[in-house]
């Protein structure tokens, strides 16, 4: 039965036939009743119709409801004490992200802080709380738990359509934690209007555009002229048509004393701002388009909205807005979200904000219930940043700068180059590398951070450019480099790479610096640190220096130290004459390339944007330099939220500065201001100057980008958010903006694709080549070979724990553990001794030095432990990886009981303890002059040397379409060490990592990462210990090596299998296009 059917069965009329009795024999009376029926049939389908595009309108509207609640049951789950009440109306709970998880606490701490300001305001009459479009909000059961004092007086009533109110009066009826804080409850049967009565809660369906419904059920349930209420509609009349939505206003402000608490959405900078646009598209292809917010998209149009329908008064705010006001939410109450969860996603929780309103309205004219009431929303406004704040002229009248948008076809006009790849990366660093080319390094892209870079050519036949940052650099976002002034008689310039994080959790304190074209290592931040900012100095003699300022550490404390790096002494921490400097993180410094310069903006703990504008000054004189700071900004308001911003980039230019994009203090910057010229001159003075409207950036969202000016304009790349819930926002392509009047405009920038190099003439460039230091581990780079990269090399200390180094999933070497008596005791003549010369052991018996699972050139052999040592001894190649004793086919080794003889003498150090928590296996590894084949594990491991020393080459999981691993298995065909010429063009392809394990050294091997050793002399010994790194998805059952791969891997064989079995029976070039049409959908899906 299909859905009209399903509706029609509900107005079934008997099935007359004409001439029948009940139509009698009387012509006229039957042509009188068959036209009746007729009328009657064309009425109900007519009603059927609507009753059905009804139901098609409200189905996902209803919808809307359980994709917020889940949200808000998470926040719940991890924000809030118990007791919880949304456990009861989400089945199995979903961890939303950090962005989620603080955009719905703070709406929901928005619409909590309205309702106790209203239930603690002094009156005699009964308090009613209207919550309209409630859906499965459990706002009165939680106040109820609660705050129970606060509730004495009050009635919750909650209002929704019919069907949803049901089903949640039928979870209170049966959920004795949700009964058991009502008194008196009825639940009334199927059907009817009121679901649930009781003292405290009232449940109502009822279509909110039917107001006269509403009205009596109102008034059957309430004596209205006694109370005073509060109506709530949290996202929720925004669904309705604009009209039906204007009369529930007008009629909720006749009902004696009320206010009206509404938090939307609405449109700060137009509806062709990127995130608002991607709202609204969200949300028309749910079938649940806004109503309202084309009709009142700013907020003194919500605010006449309902001044124009007999409210007295209406204040509406910005969430980004009450955010930053300390009268609303105080910054311990902020800086206590940080210990729940680490959180860095500013920029995008602005958007947010910013595009959401809370708006409060009253119709009483006097007395402390309404002060109370309106003054929570109204104490520490801040005016919003628009196209008239400064009467159409940022610069106090002057005719503004004009600003045009260079593209590659017509002058004047937005657009982009149509590349081969279009980069998609936000928070990475840009630097101009030579004349003609400029590097974008590091930062978050498509799967996650990045390690490598973007390089841009404004040449085609030129492709001389510095080496850009080797990959031995961890991949990271929020760092900065600092470019030195091209040496004389050179053709390249120096730069210094400093710090960044891979996780809020995960501060780098590493630095690098490029000298001569070679990255070297530099000494590290004292403290590690990202978001922070820094500028080129020039000492008293003359000499190159890096200053840094602020940023923030792993562990979320906000610095606010002047850091000074030279090349030969490293860093110094600089004394500031200024004590009233706010820390801050993210904020933008700019010098004159001498001693002085400007700090402006940033955010402080509390994540509110800093409103302070400073000139600094390094005094070189002192023994150590000290950074002189004054305050220099004291212009209007309006001038500060313009200048004083988040996340911005501030990009000298011939005889100025530009300030391009961030987040103000106010939100999102209009248009017209999103690009600020800085003059300077002595006096230093600043003038504002703005991209007319008709020449912007449209669909350019100046978050998260880079920008950096070249020969004869200001060059922007990458950026864009993550838009909440309703999807992502990327800038591609490099964009170029030209100041004034400029004609036959050309963006030159062209993306260089670094594995196909056929746009230029001249022969390709080799790869830089690493080395590695055995000493200190420093990476030296030539212009000869393949690139080779060192692991990284870590101690375990407080602020570097294991399982940060499992969360960043990257091979580490960890040093310095307490493996000594291993490394010691372990000759050839004690291990004999102590397990047994005539023990059996399986070994592998190779035909050459490098063993080759797929060629199978080995031998599985048993023979005694003694002759197996004796033999890798004289220098056979012979190799044992231990199996278990008790059943080597069906049980993982176990290092512990299958060599109880030697187990007492190697414990897993407390350092690792997430590894025996998690364990799987341990095996014992002996090996003579031969190499292991190239494979991967799915379960993560760490290597323990304990004897001679190893030589090992990782690969990346990226690698793997490279390393011709067969298909549904884990080994390569491929040596490493000494490639096929057949296989060196696919190894070209790849991004190795290489180590030299020494004896007391643990090397992590996250998952998936494919890896070969062999010994570099001598005979090597090693435990090797497999643990869990995951919490879900391994393959059920038998899983012996640690090798089988995830279950949905598994799965997802067979299933293409199947799917490609479906396909047979047709021409082969049809099959062949829709499984390719299949394998590339399946690649651009987006991540579940």
């Amino acid at each position: 039965m299909d859905d009209e059917d399903d509706i029609e069965s509900n107005y079934l009329l008997p099935d007359y036939e004409p001439g029948s009795a009940v139509y009698g024999s009387d012509p006229d009376n039957r042509a009188h009743m068959e036209h009746a029926t007729v009328a009657a049939l064309s009425t109900l389908h007519k009603n059927k119709r609507q009753l059905k595009k009804k139901l098609v309108k409200d189905l996902p509207i209803m919808g809307t409801n359980d994709c917020s609640i889940v949200s808000k049951r998470s926040v719940e789950r991890y924000y809030y004490s118990e007791p919880h009440m949304l456990r009861y109306f989400v089945g199995k709970p979903k961890r939303r992200s950090p962005l989620i998880h603080r955009g719905y606490w703070f709406r929901m701490y928005a619409i909590e802080t309205i309702v106790k300001t209203f239930l603690d305001e002094l009156s005699d009459k009964r308090k009613v709380i209207l919550n309209l479009g409630c859906g499965y909000d459990s706002l009165p059961f939680q106040m109820l738990a609660k705050e129970s004092d606060l509730c004495s007086n009050a009635t919750f009533v909650d209002v929704d359509y019919p069907e949803l109110m049901m089903k949640k009066s039928q979870l209170v009826r049966d959920t004795a934690a949700l009964r058991d804080l009502l008194n008196k409850v009825s639940i009334e049967p199927s059907g009817g209007d009121v679901s649930l009565r009781s003292e405290q809660y009232i449940a109502i369906g009822c279509d909110l555009s039917d107001i006269g419904q509403l009205d009596a059920l109102l008034r059957q349930q309430l004596d209205l002229p006694i109370c005073t209420i509060l109506v709530l509609a949290e996202v929720s009349i925004t669904y309705m048509d604009a009209d039906a939505a204007d009369e529930l206003i007008r009629y909720t402000g006749g009902l004696g004393d009320v206010r009206f608490c509404l938090l939307e959405q609405f449109l700060p900078a137009g509806p062709e701002h990127p995130f608002a646009r991607q709202m609204m598209v969200h949300f028309n292809s749910l079938s649940t388009p806004l109503r309202s917010i084309y009709r009142y998209p700013q907020l003194k149009d919500q605010e006449r909205r309902f001044t124009d329908r007999e409210w007295r008064s209406a204040t509406a705010r910005s969430l980004w807005d009450l955010w930053s006001d300390p009268h609303f939410i105080t910054a311990r109450e902020k800086i206590s979200l940080n210990s729940i969860e680490a959180f860095d996603e500013w920029e995008e929780f602005a958007l947010f904000a910013s595009h959401y309103f809370l708006l409060v309205a009253s119709n009483t004219v006097r007395g402390n219930a309404v002060k109370n009431c309106m003054e929570i929303i109204s104490l520490g406004s801040t005016d919003s940043l628009t196209s008239t704040t400064f009467n159409g002229s940022p610069s106090g009248g002057q005719e503004p700068t004009r600003i045009s948008i260079g593209g590659s076809n017509s002058p004047g006009q937005t657009s982009t180059v149509e590349y081969r790849n279009k980069p998609n990366r936000r928070f990475g660093v840009l630097y101009q590398s030579s004349e003609d080319n400029f590097c974008h390094h590091g930062g978050y892209g498509e799967q996650g951070r990045v390690k490598n870079a973007d390089m841009y050519v404004a040449n085609h036949f030129t492709f001389l450019y510095d080496p850009p940052p080797p990959p031995v650099l961890d991949a990271r976002m929020c760092h900065t480099v600092t470019t030195f002034p091209q040496q004389p008689g050179t053709d390249y310039t120096n730069r210094l790479i400093v710090g960044g994080r891979s996780s809020p959790y995960h501060a780098l304190g590493d630095c690098w610096f490029q000298r001569n074209r070679v990255w070297e290592r530099a000494q590290e931040l004292p403290q590690p640190l990202y978001r922070h900012c820094a500028t080129l100095v020039t000492d008293a003699n003359g000499d190159k220096a890096v200053l840094i300022y602020g940023g923030k550490s792993s562990n979320g404390v906000v610095m606010n130290d002047f850091l000074l790096w030279r090349y030969d002494s490293g860093w110094t921490k600089l004394k500031c004459t200024e004590n009233r400097l706010t820390p801050r993180f993210g904020a933008a410094m700019s010098s004159d390339g001498v001693a002085c310069g400007l700090l402006l903006g940033g955010m402080a703990e509390d994540g509110t944007i800093v409103p302070e504008f400073w000139r600094w000054y390094i005094d070189f004189s002192a023994e150590t330099p000290e950074v002189e700071v004054t305050a220099h900004f004291h212009k209007s308001a309006a001038l500060q939220q313009l200048i004083c911003r988040f996340g911005t980039c501030l990009t000298p230019a011939p005889c100025c500065l530009y300030l391009v994009g961030g987040i103000s203090r106010s939100g999102i910057l209009p248009h017209e201001y999103s690009i600020v010229k800085i003059l300077s001159s002595d006096p230093f003075d600043i003038e504002p100057a703005y991209a007319q409207p008709n020449l912007g950036i449209p669909a350019f969202l100046l978050i998260g980008h880079s920008s950096i000016w070249d020969a004869d304009g200001l060059v922007i790349v990458g950026g864009g958010a993550v838009c909440f819930s309703f999807g992502n926002h990327s800038n591609n392509g490099a964009w170029k903006v030209f100041p004034g009047n400029w004609q036959n405009l050309h963006n030159p920038w062209t993306l260089i694709d670094q594995r196909d190099r056929s746009i230029t003439e001249e022969p390709p460039q080799k790869q830089a080549k690493l080395t590695l230091n055995q000493k200190s581990s420093e990476v030296v780079v030539n212009q000869s070979g393949p690139t080779l990269s060192p692991v990284r090399r870590e101690c375990m200390n407080r602020t570097t724990t294991f399982r940060d180094l499992v969360y960043h999933s990257e091979p580490v070497v960890i040093e310095r553990l307490k493996l000594e008596s291993c490394s010691t005791s372990w000759t050839t003549e004690y291990l004999k001794r102590k397990i047994g010369r005539d023990r059996e052991v399986t070994v592998h018996e190779s035909d050459g030095q490098a063993m080759n699972f797929q060629r199978k050139n080995f031998r599985y052999v048993r023979k005694p432990f003694g002759k197996f040592i004796d033999d890798i001894s004289a220098g056979k190649m012979q190799y044992l990886r231990s199996l278990s004793k008790d059943g080597p086919a069906d049980t993982p080794a176990n290092f512990t009981s299958d060599f109880e003889s030697i187990s007492e003498d190697f414990q897993v150090p407390v350092e690792l303890s997430m590894v025996m928590e998690n364990f799987h296996s341990s095996v014992l590894r002996i090996s003579g002059p031969v190499a292991m084949w190239l494979h991967y594990d799915v379960m993560a491991n760490v290597l323990c040397q304990l004897r001679g020393t190893k030589r090992l080459l990782l690969y990346p999981p990226s690698d793997l379409l490279h390393l011709k691993i067969p298909h549904g298995e884990s080994s390569s065909t491929i040596n490493a060490f000494d490639p096929d010429p057949a296989d060196r063009d696919t190894l070209s392809q790849t991004s190795p990592v290489e180590t030299i394990l020494r004896p007391g050294e643990v090397l992590f091997i996250p998952p998936l990462w494919s890896h070969t050793a062999c010994p570099v002399n001598g005979i090597s010994v090693s435990v090797n210990v497999f643990f869990h790194s995951f919490n879900t998805g391994y393959a059920a059952g038998r899983d012996v090596y640690g090798n089988r791969d995830v279950q949905a891997y598994e799965d997802g064989r067979r299933d293409v299998q199947r799917i490609f079995k479906r396909f047979s029976g047709l021409p082969e070039d049809i099959r062949r296009s829709y499984v390719q049409r299949l394998a590339k959908e399946l690649e651009e899906m987006p991540e579940p």
